[in-house]
């Protein structure tokens, strides 16, 4: 299936909430038992059984008829599209029947079968999941046996301390680093991908489709599982939640009041955030003073007088579960705070002469390495949070763009995922002339650790990213990676 199709394929599939058991038996009371007490907030049942239930949860709907009817079965599934369904009869015969019927007027629809005696071994179905009670009780009964290492359901201490999530396309853990994830009472164990085994290192990258195997305290895992499952997180998670302003009177003075208010209006823009506003030499007392009185529940403003240690920001950065740090270009280079500011993981918002408010596009630069495909997830997280267009740029002086073939398709695959549109531009032009004339844009550039920000030393290297850092007219956002 051609990559286009699958992705729209696999939306149209997500958006389907509806799980369909048809159900009859002692097996099947107790797995009703366990999907009433435990259903997912999200997802919505349809339960059919030959006598009446009664259930208090709102996500589940029952109907009562005999399933074999393949006449009521058809009914059903013309009222509603489900996502998957599950026959737990007690009758073999009778779920052959019922599973027959649904293979006539639907072939591809993903089914789950309780087997009790291999009735179902014959079936040549590659959206048949067979569950065959007799295995399973025999491998319950193997693990009991001395020397004998637990399957994985049944290893720790069964409460949830070990769980497997698969990566969604549109997740905002797609395509980060290890590094680059917060770990703390958890950890990324193992990844499962094309059907192999890695342990992850923190060089290692988080794709879409990938199953990750978490291991951590139960209640910080449902949370984390949360996070990545939400293919609508909002920004700038899942780096942080909330937002880091700081001000150098030494050198932001002029132009304090005036970040405060774009720093407050990205804070109105996302909703449910906090902005955190650090001042540092507050040697005019009647801007401090008037920042003071904006202080309210939604933001907060410490003063510290004199420089402050690295272990202040980073504290500010803990306590307060930062994601992005608003910082002026002068704080950054006068202060040496490049590196520094990769150490903390966060994303970085680098002040501009223009405001954010005045932001119309959203730009990735094509720089011919890796880090373009890898700063694209965030960029469309930033273009849908600020309701902004999105580009592509790439810039060549001789005209040959061959080489970015991959780096288009990845922009256009993720483009069908975040349902956005993305300009691509091709132009032979050098980057830094062409990026300089633009006009209302916000840079989104990969930010290193091995980047020297000395200007004379980016211009013999041909650093892009780090002059299109050193530019004043754009704002930017800088995004760590390896």
């Amino acid at each position: 299936m051609p990559l286009r199709k699958f992705i729209k394929f696999y939306q149209k599939d997500i958006k389907m909430s509806n799980i369909l058991v048809i159900a009859d038996g002692k097996v099947a009371d107790t797995f009703i038992e366990k999907i009433s007490s435990k259903a997912l907030s999200e997802i919505d049942y349809t339960i059919i059984t030959k006598t009446p239930h009664k259930s208090s949860n709102s996500n589940i709907e029952y109907s009562v008829f005999d399933p074999t009817s393949r006449y009521r079965l058809s009914q059903a599934f013309n009222k509603k599209s489900y996502l998957a369904v599950f026959i737990i009869l007690q009758s073999t015969k009778e779920a052959k029947i019922v599973y027959e019927n649904i293979r006539n007027f639907n072939k591809r629809i993903r089914i789950v079968a309780l087997d009790n005696n291999g009735s179902f071994k014959e079936a040549k179905d590659s959206f048949l999941n067979i569950v065959d009670s007799n295995e399973l009780l025999a491998n319950r009964l193997y693990d009991f046996l001395p020397n004998v290492p637990s399957t994985a359901q049944n290893i720790g201490l069964n409460e949830g301390e070990i769980m497997e999530v698969i990566v969604p396309f549109a997740s905002a853990y797609a395509y980060r680093h290890i590094s680059t994830i917060k770990q703390v009472n958890w950890r990324i164990a193992a990844i499962y991908r094309n059907n192999e085994l890695l342990l992850p290192n923190r060089h290692t990258m988080i794709k879409p489709r990938d199953r990750l195997l978490l291991v951590g305290k139960p209640n910080i895992l449902l949370n984390v599982y949360a996070k990545i499952r939400n293919k609508s997180s909002k920004f700038p998670e899942p780096y942080g939640k909330n937002f880091y302003l700081y001000l150098d009177f030494s050198k932001d003075r002029k132009k304090a009041m005036e970040y405060y208010n774009e720093a407050k209006y990205l804070l109105e823009s996302m909703g449910d955030k906090k902005l955190i506003v650090r001042v540092v030499n507050p040697n005019n007392f009647e801007i401090a003073n008037r920042l003071k009185e904006l202080e309210n529940g939604s933001v907060r403003i410490f003063f510290s007088y004199g420089e402050i240690g690295e272990n202040v920001v980073a504290d500010d950065l803990e306590r307060f579960d930062i994601g992005l740090i608003m910082i002026s270009k002068k704080t950054i280079f006068n202060n040496c705070f490049c590196k520094k500011l990769y150490e903390y993981k966060k994303l970085v918002y680098v002040f501009g002469d223009r405001k954010i408010s005045q932001i119309k596009e959203a730009v990735v630069v094509n720089s011919g390495s890796e880090s373009t495909e890898e700063v694209a997830s965030v960029a469309f997280y930033i273009a849908e949070a600020l309701k902004t267009g999105l580009s592509l740029r790439d810039y060549n002086p001789e005209g040959d763009f061959e080489n970015s073939k991959l780096v288009i398709e990845h922009f256009e695959t993720l483009a069908l995922v975040h349902n956005i549109k993305v300009r691509v531009v091709q132009e032979k032009k050098n980057p830094i002339a062409a990026i300089k004339h633009a006009k209302n844009i916000l840079l989104v550039i990969p930010f290193k650790p091995s980047d020297d920000f000395n200007f004379i030393k980016a211009v013999f290297k041909r650093k892009i990213e780090v002059l299109l850092i050193r530019t004043n007219r754009h704002p930017k956002l800088l995004i760590p990676i390896i």
